[in-house]
């Protein structure tokens, strides 16, 4: 099976958000008074990957 390039931007997107998510674990270590700006980081890399999953389920997977 090729990957579409639906799927590619749904894997984009997961593992876009996931980085992000990442950063915001660094962010909150590295900086003091870093966890505001870490749950806005975390919120946003949930958002993200969560858009690729629904990407990727509604559009890139093949349906039955």
């Amino acid at each position: 099976m090729a990957a579409t390039p639906v799927f590619i931007l749904a894997k984009v997107l997961q593992a876009l958000g996931i980085a992000d998510v990442g950063f915001a674990l660094y962010v909150g270590i590295s900086q003091p008074h870093g966890m505001g700006k870490e749950y806005e980081f975390t919120g946003i890399g949930i958002a993200v990957f969560l858009a690729g999953y629904i990407v990727e389920v509604m559009w890139a997977r093949p349906h039955e």
